[in-house]
């Protein structure tokens, strides 16, 4: 892997955990968040937050993670093992653990397998 695509692959995976991170602790875990989004005159971020928790609930990072993993490590597209490291990292700050780990790994043998004859 070339240093241009290992600085893409970096940046990407960076602003996924840092914007999740901040959705995490700005948005999610505040207390008193949840009684602010619910009265009228609300914020302007609680609609993002609303949208925001059902994917979490529901393990839609993990499961997009996971997906998108599997797909890069059977199909051998190391392409699409960035968005299984950058649902990966989302999943693993918003509480979607199991599956964005099995999914973050599989990314990182998509993306890091030295394969002399890919798949067509």
């Amino acid at each position: 892997m070339n240093g241009m695509r290992m600085g893409f692959l970096a940046a990407t995976v960076a602003v996924a955990f840092a914007a999740a991170l901040a959705a995490r602790f700005w948005m999610i875990e505040p207390r008193g968040a949840e009684l602010m989004c619910s009265m009228s005159g609300a914020a302007a971020w609680c609609p993002l937050r609303t949208a925001l928790i059902p994917v979490f609930d529901y393990q839609g990072f993990g499961l997009a993670s996971l997906t998108t993993g599997l797909f890069a490590a059977i199909r051998r597209r190391p392409a699409w093992g960035v968005p299984a490291l950058a649902f990966g990292a989302m999943g693993l700050v918003l509480y979607n653990v199991e599956l964005a780990a099995v999914g973050t790994i599989l990314g990182l043998i998509a993306v890091f397998r030295n394969d002399p004859h890919p798949a067509a």
